[in-house]
């Protein structure tokens, strides 16, 4: 999302003293704690079902548990799930299955918390359950009258939304195997591209444009394809590609027609090419889609507002038509929110992603503001993108609280991994963590998030500070969280220009989120060839050794005071294939000493962000000598 667009500031859960990392690295929507704990506290007056299932992704022959809660305010009695297996709409005369009081809680915020539960038949594979939980605060009717109430989604900001006014229909398929990340992306490297700043086509790659930092640059589809050599030899496996959708504005985050290719990137032929050379040269193509709001020109919108009979005008949330409606955060009329549950959106919508996967052969997409439409819309985005193509990613800009993040399970593949970009600022720019709170950090986040979607890391995007920038451009630092970055489980993406040294001129809390999307310099003197050759080096450990992308992680050093952190990744015998990232984090030279049976055999230096580190094996010790601010990759020639 386009935080120019957006207006707001940024705000992180859990954010640290001082502020220092939420503003910039949470995108606009994200949930600052204060209306983490609004949302805890309407539970005291709602009836609501979360999401929370049991299994997230259930498989053929399990049940599936559902649970949801109701506060004092509401004073149920009886509640039930209504549900459909045809995928129809569900209602009060669809399968229906009581529900028991489980427990009763009591939370500070909101009182006492009844908890209710039902469990669902088995399902075979393929089959995809919609369902609504509805309460009473009496015995209900025999017949298919409908429930006093519908719980609602208290996901995202959709608990300030109640009952019929939010969403009170959920979905989950059925699937013949767990959810998996497809191999292309798991054993990928990914590089975002902001399509208007990036490369305008010319031989030269020089923009000519006025100094507008909100203007339109120039940036197009052919650029990105002249750009391929650059690509391919930099080792990247996947671009992701900005809105690419027509639209008034560079950043096109605000579409008029989801199905065409803005002119002023190119054409569709352009798009073509860009896909089948990029494909040649074994690169995938993810496409940034917004599924959750559109431009106020678009032509749905234009006739939802002229005309009240419109069949446009259920495409939106009107409380008074034709002025007052649901748009973005509910503060961007220019931004007005798809109702995502009206059939003919959905289908409009579905209907746009299915085109460019079919028409252009792209890969998958990207979804911004991932927690403004419903579990049961992404349930039937997931199960036609992957009717037509089971190896499609969807990754989603989710942001929220840990907890949601895992309920995407089954929903989505993967989400954008803002904690660990968190962390790594924390870590590495402002110290506010020293490298134990960043070990207690990442073996909490990784035993967590296992049950979640598959993570995407970061260290930049187009709405945050460049990491080069908050780190006083000091290239250290970055070569020291990228290693971090590409030496975990995520897969790992790359903001474009991040790797040449790109930085900016203020940060995007003075001088708005265009800071963070530059032009990108084709003029080879205004690389940093040390960092581009590091990530070269860097991306190609990653993509070569499968211990990095499917191997365990072990902390095999931890010492705080010391400025040294080292840990193992390894997927048989530490000897064979293991490797060791190793950080000295300190403003001196440090001796780190690792113990030799979780080490590789004959230990050497793979790649460094600074001088090779020295060293030495003592029996069943490891000794190497580290210079300050530094990090290595160790491990077998």
């Amino acid at each position: 999302m386009s935080a120019d667009a957006a207006g707001i500031p940024r705000a992180m859960p859990d954010s640290p003293s001082g502020d220092t990392a939420a503003h910039f690295v949470a995108p606009p929507g994200s949930l600052p704690l204060s209306t983490v704990d609004d949302r805890q506290a309407a539970q005291f007056h709602q009836f609501r079902h979360d999401n929370t299932l049991l299994p997230a992704a259930p498989r053929p022959g399990q049940t599936v548990t559902v649970l949801a809660a109701s506060g004092s305010g509401v004073a149920l009695r009886h509640a039930a799930v209504f549900y459909t297996t045809d995928r129809g709409q569900p209602s009060a005369g669809s399968h229906r299955v009581p529900m028991e009081i489980a427990a009763v809680d009591w939370e500070a915020r909101a009182g006492y918390v009844t908890r209710w539960q039902a469990v669902l038949p088995p399902q075979p594979a393929g089959t995809v359950v919609r369902y609504r939980v509805g309460g009473w605060s009496k015995t209900p009717p025999a017949g298919a009258e409908e429930p006093e109430i519908w719980a609602n989604d208290g996901q995202g900001f959709w608990f300030k939304y109640p009952s019929t006014a939010g969403i009170t229909t959920f979905a989950y398929s059925v699937e013949p195997d767990a959810p998996a990340v497809p191999d292309w992306i798991r054993d990928g490297v990914i590089y975002h591209i902001f399509l208007d700043r990036f490369h305008p086509g010319t031989e030269d790659g020089v923009f000519h444009h006025d100094d507008d930092p909100r203007g339109r640059h120039g940036g197009t589809l052919e650029g990105v394809r002249k750009a391929l050599p650059y690509l391919e030899e930099l080792g990247v496996t996947c671009l992701w590609l900005s809105p690419l959708c027509a639209s008034e504005t560079y950043h096109r985050y605000d579409t008029t027609d989801l199905y065409a290719v803005d002119p002023t990137l190119g054409t569709e032929q352009d798009l073509h090419r860009l896909v089948d050379q990029a494909h040649a040269r074994g690169m995938r193509l993810l496409l940034d889609m917004v599924p959750s709001h559109c431009s106020w020109h678009h032509s749905a919108f234009l006739e939802a507002r002229r005309d009240p009979n419109a069949a446009t005008r259920s495409w939106f949330s009107f409380s008074h038509w034709p002025d007052t409606y649901r748009s973005f955060l509910g503060a961007v009329p220019s931004l007005p929110s798809f109702n995502t549950d009206d059939p003919g959106a959905r289908a409009h919508i579905i209907g746009s992603a299915v085109h460019w996967l079919r028409e252009f052969g792209v890969d998958g997409f990207r979804l911004d503001h991932a927690i403004g439409p419903s579990m049961d819309f992404w349930v039937a985005l997931r199960t036609a993108v992957r009717d037509l193509r089971p190896d499609a990613f969807l990754v989603g800009e989710v942001t929220d609280t840990p907890d949601c993040l895992r309920r995407y399970r089954g929903r989505l593949d993967g989400i954008l991994d803002f904690m660990l970009a968190r962390a790594f600022y924390l870590a590495f720019v402002t110290g506010d963590w020293d490298l134990a709170a960043l070990d207690d950090f990442l073996g909490a986040h990784e035993s967590f998030m296992a049950e979640a979607p598959g993570r995407v890391s970061f260290l930049d995007n187009h709405d945050m500070t460049r990491f080069l920038f908050l780190a006083g451009n000091d290239a250290r630092r970055l070569k020291m969280a990228a290693l971090c970055q590409f030496t975990l489980d995520a897969a790992p993406a790359i903001y474009y220009g991040t790797e040449i040294g790109l930085t900016q001129r203020l940060d995007i809390a003075r001088g708005g989120d265009a800071e963070a999307r530059r032009d990108m310099p084709w003029q080879e003197q205004a690389w940093d060839h040390d960092l581009l050759a590091f990530y070269r080096r860097l991306i190609r450990l990653r993509t070569g050794r499968r211990a990095l992308r499917r191997g365990t992680r072990t902390t095999v050093l931890r010492d705080g005071r010391a400025g040294l952190y080292a840990y193992l990744r390894c997927e048989q015998d530490p000897r064979v294939d293991g490797l060791v990232s190793l950080f000295n984090l300190s403003a001196s030279e440090q001796k780190a000493t690792l113990p030799a049976a979780q080490m590789p055999s004959s230990p050497a230096c793979l790649l460094s962000t600074g001088s090779s580190p020295t060293i030495y094996a003592r029996g069943e010790e490891v000794q190497v000598r580290l210079a300050p601010l530094t990090a290595a990759i160790l491990g077998s020639p």
